[in-house]
């Protein structure tokens, strides 16, 4: 039951179907649930079972954890069920405990303030033309597109970004201004978002050098709508992960703490489009949802104090 699972998770992931998130269920399934339940059933299972085997994970972990990675067991989990009961292994009239998804609230991810941006706009563009090795001097102008494209666009780091295929992205005329329309698919489906305008820029340096587009004139480019992925090397190769490049980047840029300590990553990079959409543009909370794909009440809950102050000279 469970490598029927991972073999159906693992298939979609070389496929490029599957969602990033799936190596966190493939870790739940292989490093927690084949371990403590290997040799009971399914179907016989119990609640108290379900807190027998939450209690012996948390001492695996040694840390109580949060609500996103409680969220990702239970998704492990019905996922698991869900393959059983496809398989005809078990009734789908068997009730199957489920497992618990509440537990410590995430930490905001701290976000860069508009000088830090601006400093590391300006210093990326001679660090991505170095790189002793070939491999570096393709990330590292890739990541460079990756970071602004991420800055303009506050799509989601990893498999929303990382599908983009130049077919997804084109132009969108309203009232006679031309606006960079790019069409996502991730964690919540699929949505079009807008770009600024800056990143028209950013996609002509990837097309500059991508050797597949070679004699093909950028506006060409976009009307053929050719199926290639968006963020890959010159050659057309995607590598796996950018993570270790940025951290690199936020290293030798200075960049790699906020003030308060906390390491940056690549999501910090949504967090701060969010941040300054609500501090500078004055953009509302239900048109920043639609862009990112959150809910109006997920923006309210994580920015209720920005749009308090935002609100500030309405108020007093």
């Amino acid at each position: 039951m469970a490598d029927a699972t991972l073999d159906e998770l693992r298939k979609e992931l070389d496929l490029g179907r599957g969602k990033s998130v799936y190596h966190s269920y493939i870790t739940c399934i292989e490093k927690y649930f084949i371990p403590y339940f290997a040799e009971k059933h399914l179907e016989e299972l119990t609640h108290a079972d379900i807190v027998e085997f939450e209690l012996w994970r948390n001492r695996q972990m040694a840390k109580l954890p949060k609500a996103s990675t409680l969220n990702n067991f239970a998704s492990a989990w019905s996922r698991l069920c869900s393959v059983a009961i496809g398989r005809g292994w078990i009734s789908e009239r068997v009730a199957i405990p489920k497992l618990s998804t509440r537990g410590q609230k995430s930490i905001a991810r701290p976000a860069f303030s508009r000088a830090e941006i601006e400093a590391l706009l300006v210093y990326m563009v001679e660090w991505s033309k170095q790189g002793r090795l070939a491999v570096e001097r393709e990330m590292r102008p890739l990541l460079r597109d990756y970071v602004e494209m991420l800055l303009l666009t506050g799509m989601r780091h990893g498999t929303e970004a990382l599908g983009i295929c130049w077919k997804h992205i084109e132009w969108h005329t309203d009232k006679g201004v031309r606006y960079l329309r790019i069409w996502v698919n991730g964690k919540t489906g699929g949505r079009w978002l807008i770009a600024k305008h800056r990143a028209v820029d950013v996609l002509k340096r990837l097309h500059s050098r991508q050797q597949a587009h070679n004699g093909i004139e950028f506006e060409q480019l976009l009307k053929e709508r050719t199926a290639h992925k968006l963020f890959t090397f010159t050659d057309g190769y995607q590598p796996p992960s950018l993570n270790g490049t940025f951290r690199r980047l936020m290293r030798d840029s200075g960049l790699e703490k906020s003030e308060d300590g906390k390491n940056r990553t690549l999501y910090s990079l949504r967090h701060t489009y969010a941040t300054l959409e609500l501090i500078e543009n004055d953009t509302n909370v239900h048109t920043l949802s639609k862009q990112m794909g959150n809910s109006s009440a997920m923006i309210e809950r994580h920015y209720s104090k920005l749009t308090a102050t935002m609100a500030a000279h309405r108020l007093a």
